[in-house]
């Protein structure tokens, strides 16, 4: 069994994809994985795509070439639109690609962490700004042995997505675009890259040391989400410095008891190129944090 990575993607009809989770997944030979390929092939042949297929059976072929010479980079964020096909083989041999979901209709467009994993960013290291391509996946590598949770997609089913990929973005650009957005301004941006925004101070606070417990509040977002993925709530955590990733360490440290901060962290002080749980490999994350007492 081979130790690929499997993308499979949550598919939510009115807004595109809404998460992906990695499996482990046997491409090594497996009746469906050949049948995959075939369908693919086929249908490839059959709509004349001039395109190739790398050994994880992902086909790309380029369909309209844009004016830009950059291309996507393992941990930047690829910012694309997309329309998405099942592909099918029908009693015979002809192969029929059936509409899914796109987000033109809604002139939105999915903002996808680059890494290295097989599937969809075989394609997008392919392409660059403004082209437009066909990325053929197998099952494997879309939506698996379950196939979508809503029925759109029947289990085992490769799919097609044409893409157009609008823009390619640094971790620093994500940053400070959103910064912008969001009409924050920094106290401080430090060495490690870290944006410190002090919201409230305590002059008389006391200062915490490194043998202390300092009881924190604070709220973890992603920058694509304003839902957060770990809060204290109203209550408060006790933390030790040097027990957390680096950025968070890094922010709590300015703080003195009674203070708060909003922290912005590139992925280098976070959680890098492996990610956790929910929180994608290369993602910047922010922090709205409390230091409420020490002890």
């Amino acid at each position: 069994m081979r130790n690929s990575l499997q993308l499979i993607f949550g598919l939510l009809l009115v807004g595109g994809f809404i998460s992906c989770q990695k499996e482990n997944v046997d491409t090594s030979g497996g009746d469906v994985f050949e049948a995959d390929k075939a369908i693919i092939q086929d249908y490839a042949a059959s709509k004349g795509l001039n395109g190739s297929m790398t050994a994880n059976g992902v086909y790309y072929a380029l369909t309209k070439a844009g004016a830009s010479t950059v291309s996507p980079a393992n941990g930047q964020e690829a910012e694309f639109s997309y329309t998405l096909y099942t592909l099918v083989r029908g009693s015979g041999t002809a192969v029929t690609d059936k509409f899914v979901d796109s987000t033109y209709a809604t002139k939105s467009s999915y903002a996808y962490l680059v890494a290295t994993n097989p599937g969809l960013t075989e394609g997008l290291f392919r392409m660059r700004e403004g082209d437009q391509g066909a990325i053929l996946l197998p099952s494997d590598y879309a939506f698996g042995s379950s196939g979508s949770l809503d029925g759109a997609i029947p289990p085992n089913t490769p799919v097609r997505l044409n893409v157009t990929l609008k823009r390619v973005r640094t971790e620093d650009q994500q940053i400070n675009e959103y910064m912008t957005a969001n009409k924050l301004t920094p106290t401080e941006v430090t060495v490690s890259g870290l944006r410190f925004i002090k919201t409230v101070s305590n002059s008389t606070g006391a200062t915490p040391l490194g043998n202390q417990t300092l009881n924190v509040r604070y709220r973890g977002t992603l920058l694509r989400s304003s839902s957060a993925f770990d809060s204290t709530g109203t209550g408060t955590v006790g933390f030790t410095l040097g027990q957390s990733v680096a950025g968070f360490d890094e922010g709590l440290s300015k703080l003195k008891v009674g203070e708060k901060a909003t922290i912005i962290m590139p992925s280098k002080i976070g959680y890098g190129a492996t990610g956790r749980s929910v929180i994608p490999p290369y993602a910047p994350m922010r922090f709205d944090i409390e230091l409420v007492s020490v002890q």
